[in-house]
């Protein structure tokens, strides 16, 4: 009997094992799936609060974006207007400078003509005098009753020759110039020629000295002062010469023809100008004028 109550036993525990099993495998199963749910469910709303962040970030973006473009459109607006104004100065500036330039223009030409004028009306003067002194002649001659007709005729002569006289002087006068010499002081007229150069003799204005000076390393007078050649390029048209006047030796260095070589002595407050009209190898060939009106010897000395 035992023997049968022990088999029975074991037949059980052989029938209810199995079945306990699988409830511990199911519930354990529902265990791992909820806790796996959770998860999920945790990750799903932590993704939703990273969304949501990540959406406020891009609307912080976008209106930091929106406010760099109004400050980047503020700046440009802010610099078309200085462009804009710069252009507008730089305008008014050139406008005051042409206006300044125009003026001082006016200024100069206006000196030069009134300058200009003065001497016109000196020489007129003294050929005013010329033809008086030519009216007084035709009238004693005419009160002569000898050889009448004959002096009448040698008057009108008179007359002609003072008229070409003047005719030529005026012409001659006209073809003079004035240049701005190497002091950068306005020259006298400039003759560029012999006979300009005696059309200066007649004006009177300034004594001329012609001279011709050759390069032999020696001193040559010429009106009160002296001269030596240093150099002549006749190719170039230039030359070099040393000037020396109140016991001082000055260089001219480099100098073209035609062109009023100018300088001080204690004689004169005017300068002197020297003119080369020619250069030939090893020579040259010009003038010196000199100012008519000198100092006396006790105001040089005060100088």
């Amino acid at each position: 009997m035992n023997e049968n109550t022990t088999n029975n036993s074991h037949n059980v525990t052989a029938t209810t094992s199995p079945s306990h099993r699988w409830l511990w495998v199911l519930g354990a199963g529902v265990l791992i799936a909820g806790g796996y749910a959770g998860y999920l469910g945790t990750q799903t709303q932590d993704l939703r609060h990273r969304f949501d962040a990540a959406q406020q970030d891009n609307a912080a973006l976008r209106a930091k974006l929106a406010d760099t473009d109004t400050d980047l459109q503020n700046a440009l607006n802010s610099l078309r207007d200085d462009l804009s104004q710069a252009q507008q100065d730089a305008s008014t500036n050139v406008a005051k400078a042409e206006s300044a330039a125009a003026k001082h223009a006016d200024i100069v030409a206006s000196r030069l003509a009134k300058k200009t004028a003065e001497e016109a009306q000196a020489l007129n003067a003294e050929l005013g005098k010329v033809k008086e002194s030519a009216v007084d002649a035709s009238n004693k001659i005419d009160g002569i009753n000898t050889d009448v007709g004959a002096v009448k005729t040698d008057v009108g002569a008179v007359k002609t020759d003072v008229a070409s006289t003047k005719s030529a002087l005026d012409e001659t006068r006209s073809e003079l110039q004035r240049a701005r010499g190497d002091m950068g002081v306005m020259s006298g007229l400039v003759a560029t020629n012999s006979k300009q150069i005696q059309t200066l003799r007649d004006l009177g204005d300034r004594n001329i000295y012609e001279f011709t000076l050759s390069k032999d390393g020696k001193m040559q007078k010429v009106g009160d002062i002296e001269l030596t050649l240093r150099k002549a390029d006749a190719g170039r048209s230039r030359f070099t010469l040393d000037v020396l006047a109140d016991d001082k030796r000055v260089e001219k260095k480099d100098r073209t023809i035609n062109e009023p070589v100018q300088f001080y002595t204690s004689k004169a407050h005017q300068p002197y100008e020297l003119v080369v009209n020619k250069v030939n190898k090893n020579q040259i060939v010009g003038y010196l004028a000199t100012p008519k009106v000198t100092l006396a010897r006790n105001e040089a000395a005060a100088q």
